[in-house]
């Protein structure tokens, strides 16, 4: 394995947000499934899988968990995904209430996940005449919340590649740099470990010395 490659084989990314703000649309989308217009909720949870090729070109597998966004399916959505890098809220720009509890989400995410990537989606913006949240407010929100925004419309297939290889990645990135700082702590620990046992093996020597003095054995 050279110096570039990590051990990581899957991406996994989880869509969370409000119910019937178009997660399940997103997904399908870039799945290329064919668009429909009568969606029916998801229950519980969900899992689809497919290959992303990332920015240096490398194929991965990617798996996608679509969740509820009814209230009473959180605790089992949570745990479903406890294991995703990377997680896209969703909000639907023509229902101002979806955006609003975008900060519940990211709550929700901030007492049950460590270190795990966020990207903001406005969906349906295809939907112009009846949006009731701003581009410029959800760059807003998203600016103070350090989130990267994407608008989107499953509809229209405007921006769901972008914004899935965006946090795609960005996950990435991450994970390889832990990895090649965990590869090198562990050399730093090696030549650590090395030194203490040299200066183990002196302080044995030292006593061995001090035993053959005539001097300390009186003492």
């Amino acid at each position: 394995m050279s110096g570039n490659e990590i051990k990581m084989k899957t991406l996994k990314l989880a869509f969370l947000g409000d119910s019937a703000v178009g997660k399940t649309t997103i997904i399908e989308t870039y799945m290329n499934v064919d668009f429909n217009e009568d969606f029916i909720s998801t229950i519980g949870w969900d899992r689809k899988r497919t290959k992303i090729t990332l920015d240096d070109g490398k194929e991965m597998e990617l798996s996608i968990w679509d969740t509820a966004g009814q209230e009473r399916y959180h605790s089992v959505a949570v745990k479903v995904i406890k294991q995703v890098q990377g997680i896209i809220i969703v909000f639907d720009v023509t229902k101002k209430e979806t955006f609003t509890n975008v900060a519940t989400w990211l709550q929700v995410i901030d007492d049950n996940f460590e270190d795990v990537s966020i990207i903001l989606f406005g969906n349906k913006c295809d939907l112009e005449e009846k949006r009731q949240v701003t581009n410029e407010e959800a760059i807003k929100f998203a600016q103070d919340n350090k989130l990267t925004y994407f608008e989107t419309s499953a509809k229209s297939k405007i921006n769901i590649k972008e914004g899935i290889s965006a946090i795609a990645n960005d996950v990435y990135k991450k994970y390889k740099n832990v990895e090649q700082t965990i590869k090198l702590s562990k050399k730093k620990v090696g030549k650590k470990k090395s030194a203490c046992c040299l200066g183990g093996k002196g302080d044995k020597k030292e006593d061995k010395k001090d035993k053959s003095n005539p001097k300390n054995q009186q003492e």
